[in-house]
C-alpha cells in the first residue's frame, strides 16, 4: 500500500465516521482531545498502520497454525529471542540518542556512526557464528535450532538497518512514514509464512517470514531520508562521528548493557521453557504470548514512539509539564489496558481451540497468567525512557535486577518440579513487581529533572 493510497483510505474512513461521531458528545470530545494533543495525535497516526498490520496478523494466524506445528512455532520463538538479544549490539544503542541533539549536523553524524557500527558488528557476528557456533549452542542450550543458526545473520543486519532508519523518522516525527512500514511488515511477513507453509517449508518458512516482517519498509524510510536529508548527509565526517560518539558515550556505556539485560529478561522465557520442557511447550507459550499482547500492541507501540518524541521535545525545551504528561499517559493506559487485554484473556481457553484448532487447546490456559504481565507492560513500557532524563545508569541497575529475578524464578520452578502453568504464574508476578518499581524510578527521575530546571532559573 502506497502513502497516497493509505491517505485516501484514512480520509474515506473519517468522512464516514465524522457524521456518526458528531451525534455523540463524548466521542466528539475524545476526537477533539486527540487531534489537539501532539502525543495522542502521533499515537493515532502510528496506531492506524499498526492496527492494519495486527488485523493482517489476526487473519493469518488461524491459517498459520494449521500449516505449522506447535514445535515449528516453538523453534521460531527461540530464534526470534536469540535475534532480539544479539540484535541489541548492532549499533551499541547510539540510535537512541537521535532525538537529543539540537543541531541536525550532530544528529546526522550519529546516523553515520550507526551505519558504520552496523557494518562492523555484522562482520563480527558473522565471524562469531563461523568460529563459535558450537559454543553458542552450548551456552544457550539451543541444539534444536542448530540448522537455522545462520538465519540469525540476515535478521541481525536487517533489523539493525530498520531501527537506524526508524529512529531517524521518530526524530523528524514522521509518524505517517513509520505507519506505512508497519503495514508492509505485517502483510509481507504473514504472506511469506503462508506461502512457504503451503510449500511445506516447515520451520524455515516461519523464520524467513519473520525476517521479512522485520526488514520490510527499509526501502521506504531510506528513500524518504535521502530525499529530505541530502544536504545534511553531506555534513557526515569522521571527526563529526567521533565527536558525537564521545558526547553520547553514555548510550554504549549504560544503555547498551542495559538493553541487553532488559531484552534477556523479556526473551528468556522461550529459552528457559525449551530447557525445562520442550519445543512444543515453547510453541504454546509463543502463541499465547502473541494473543495476549495483540489486543494492546497497537496502542502500546504507538504510544511508546509518540511519547518518546513528545517527552524528548519537552526535555530539550526544559518544560515543567513533563510530570503531568507522564502521569496522564499512565492513567489513560491503565483505563484502556485492563479491559482491552483482560477480557480476551479470560475468554481464551474457550475460543482458542475453535479458531486455531484442537492441537492448540493448551494455549488458552497459558493466556491467563501471561495477561497479568502484559497489562503491566502495556501501562509501563510506553513511558519508560529513563535515558532521556539522563538516568541511563538507573535503567542498567533495574534491568540487571529484573534479569536476575527472572532467572532465579525459573530456577526455583525447576528445583520444585513445577508444572508449566505454575512456572508462568511465577514469571508473570516477577515482571509485574518489576514494572511497579520502574514506574517509581520514572517518577523520581522526572522529579529530579523538574527540580534542576527550578534550580537553574
Amino acid at each position: 500500500m502506497t502513502g497516497k493510497q493509505h491517505e485516501r483510505g484514512v480520509t474515506n474512513f473519517f468522512s464516514h465516521l465524522i457524521p456518526i461521531v458528531k451525534r455523540n458528545t463524548y466521542a466528539t470530545r475524545a476526537i477533539v482531545f486527540i487531534l489537539n494533543n501532539p502525543l495522542y495525535k502521533g499515537a493515532l497516526i502510528l496506531g492506524s498502520g499498526t492496527a492494519v498490520a495486527q488485523v493482517i496478523g489476526i487473519i493469518s494466524m488461524p491459517i498459520i497454525t494449521r500449516l505449522y506445528t506447535p514445535s515449528d512455532l516453538g523453534i521460531l520463538a527461540v530464534y526470534s529471542s536469540l535475534l532480539a538479544i544479539f540484535g541489541i549490539g548492532a549499533t551499541l544503542r547510539y540510535e537512541f540518542a537521535y532525538t537529543l541533539p539540537k543541531e541536525d549536523e550532530d544528529a546526522v553524524n550519529l546516523f553515520g556512526l550507526c551505519l558504520m557500527l552496523l557494518c562492523l558488528t555484522t562482520a563480527g557476528f558473522a565471524l562469531t557464528l563461523l568460529f563459535g557456533k558450537e559454543l553458542l549452542i552450548y551456552i544457550f542450550d539451543i541444539g534444536p535450532i542448530e540448522q537455522y543458526i545462520w538465519f540469525l545473520l540476515a535478521g541481525f543486519f536487517g533489523m539493525g538497518l530498520y531501527n537506524i532508519l526508524n529512529y531517524w523518522a521518530i526524530r523528524r516525527r514522521d509518524y505517517k512514514r513509520i505507519t506505512y512500514t508497519k503495514i508492509n511488515q505485517g502483510a509481507g511477513g504473514s504472506t511469506c509464512k503462508i506461502f512457504l507453509g503451503i510449500l511445506s517449508f516447515g520451520t524455515t518458512g516461519l523464520i524467513i517470514g519473520h525476517i521479512v516482517s522485520q526488514i520490510a519498509g527499509i526501502g521506504t524510510l531510506a528513500r524518504v531520508m535521502w530525499r529530505k536529508e541530502q544536504e545534511s548527509l553531506k555534513t557526515i565526517s569522521l571527526n563529526g562521528m567521533i565527536n558525537v560518539a564521545k558526547t553520547y558515550k553514555s548510550f554504549p556505556v549504560f544503555n547498551f548493557p542495559a538493553s541487553i539485560i532488559n531484552t534477556m529478561s523479556l526473551q528468556l522465557p522461550p529459552l528457559m521453557l525449551l530447557a525445562l520442557y520442550d519445543s512444543q511447550v515453547v510453541g504454546f507459550y509463543a502463541l499465547a504470548h502473541i494473543l495476549v499482547v495483540l489486543p494492546g500492541n497497537v496502542i502500546s507501540g504507538s504510544m511508546g514512539q509518540a511519547y518518546l518524541g513528545e517527552a524528548s521535545k519537552m526535555v530539550r525545551e526544559k518544560s515543567r509539564e513533563l510530570r503531568t504528561l507522564y502521569i496522564q499517559t499512565l492513567r489513560h493506559l491503565t483505563v484502556v489496558g485492563i479491559p482491552l487485554i483482560g477480557v480476551p484473556a479470560l475468554c481464551a481457553p474457550f475460543v482458542v481451540p475453535i479458531i486455531f484448532g484442537e492441537a492448540w487447546t493448551e494455549v488458552g490456559w497459558y493466556c491467563w497468567p501471561l495477561a497479568l504481565m502484559v497489562i503491566a507492560a502495556f501501562v509501563c513500557s510506553p513511558t519508560s525512557f529513563l535515558h532521556i532524563y539522563g538516568y541511563n545508569n538507573w535503567k542498567l541497575i533495574f534491568d540487571i535486577t529484573r534479569t536476575l529475578a527472572v532467572i532465579i524464578g525459573f530456577y526455583m520452578c525447576k528445583v520444585l518440579g513445577a508444572d508449566v502453568l505454575t512456572t508462568l504464574i511465577a514469571y508473570s508476578l516477577i515482571i509485574v513487581i518489576m514494572y511497579i518499581i520502574m514506574i517509581g524510578l520514572n517518577l523520581k527521575a522526572i522529579s529530579n529533572f523538574t527540580s534542576s530546571i527550578n534550580t537553574n532559573i
